[in-house]
């Protein structure tokens, strides 16, 4: 089943550490601290961006798509993907520009086989 994850504007859940916004269509909004995703896809909204840009405020409008394999809440606070090789890290500012990115090449990354998001943190496996 498709799921979409929002990675910014983490939201503040009773007291708890931020949080994601994981959207299954068809179903309420639930949110974890952390997911993994497969066969993933980066989507940026252009319209959502472009009042974001002339407002000066973020709103909804990037999301990582794909099939949900695991997800957690709670105090985990090893991030052993972030150091094994091969994973990349992605990132995404919309007043940087209309795509995701990778950290070091700063190339558009469009789709992984698999992304890890942490936080505000997204890791991809190309």
């Amino acid at each position: 089943m498709t799921t979409w994850v929002h990675t910014h504007l983490p939201r503040l859940l009773a007291g708890e550490r931020d949080c994601l916004s994981v959207k299954i269509p068809g179903q309420r909004i639930a949110y974890a601290s952390d997911i993994v995703l497969e066969n993933v896809t980066f989507k940026v909204h252009e319209a959502g961006r472009r009042r974001c840009l002339e407002s000066g405020q973020r709103n909804v409008h990037a999301w990582v798509v794909g099939t949900e394999k695991v997800r957690w809440f709670g105090g985990r606070t090893d991030r052993p993907w972030s150091t094994v090789p091969g994973w990349r890290r992605a990132l995404y500012d919309p007043f940087k520009g209309g795509s995701f990115v990778d950290s070091e090449t700063l190339e558009p990354v469009a789709s992984a086989s698999a992304a890890i998001i942490s936080g505000k943190f997204v890791h991809y496996l190309p």
